[in-house]
């Protein structure tokens, strides 16, 4: 983990730039279906060149701690890709993306930047929630005889059910930040009350079922 200092600054970045945002009164559906009071867009990052150096920066710091190996760096399209584009540039490491979807043009691959065949790949995500777009996308790059065994995010909610799905799939999870953390510091800057906090803590415990014990709807949907 970062040091407190760092941490604490990453958090207060990504609280003052809303790339946490709160929804306990009108919770959206993200496209998995979960229905959520918090919505993640750490895309935001990018408008802000300090706050996003430091989240890149202190990411190469936790990687080299964490004694991950890797050939190259994959970013999952579109969160992902930004991050992943910055971090093997400070990294000086080859860097592919992983497309959502085929491309229905010229090679039709989903794979762009290069053969990934025998090579030792690291994933990097902005954000994990469910993890099925990760994990899609790690099924892609084993298919085309990539090493993939490790994944970065910058935020994960630390679904009990997304823990399980990367376990099977035989990925060790990394995440820059404890999402509970987060949580406890939006209270303290005054972004959410503690009977918000309450609420969200609830759904960070139970959230497939959250939605439906309290009789809510998604009001928006994940964009």
């Amino acid at each position: 983990m970062p040091s407190m200092l760092a941490e604490n600054i990453l958090i207060e970045n990504l609280l003052s730039l809303n790339a946490v945002a709160f929804l306990t009164e009108e919770p959206l559906r993200l496209k998995s279906g979960l229905v959520t009071p918090i919505y993640v867009d750490n895309r935001k990052l990018i408008t802000h060149p300090d706050a996003w150096h430091d989240v890149i920066e202190t990411m190469a710091s936790l990687i080299d701690a964490w004694g991950l190996k890797y050939d190259m760096i994959a970013g999952v399209d579109a969160g992902g890709l930004t991050h992943s584009a910055a971090l093997a540039y400070r990294l000086n490491c080859p860097m592919i993306y992983v497309r959502q979807r085929a491309k229905t043009y010229g090679d039709l691959d989903r794979i762009e930047g290069g053969s990934v065949k025998g090579l030792r790949v690291l994933i990097i995500e902005d954000h994990i929630s469910t993890g099925l777009s990760c994990l899609d996308a790690i099924k892609t790059l084993r298919e085309e005889g990539a090493i993939v065994t490790d994944c970065v995010s910058i935020t994960n909610f630390d679904m009990s059910e997304t823990a399980e799905l990367f376990k099977d799939a035989g990925i060790q999870a990394h995440r820059m930040i404890e999402f509970k953390r987060i949580v406890a510091k939006a209270v303290t800057m005054g972004v959410i009350s503690e009977e918000q906090q309450a609420v969200i803590e609830e759904w960070l415990k139970t959230p497939w079922t959250w939605a439906a014990r309290r009789g809510l709807i998604a009001t928006t949907r994940e964009n």
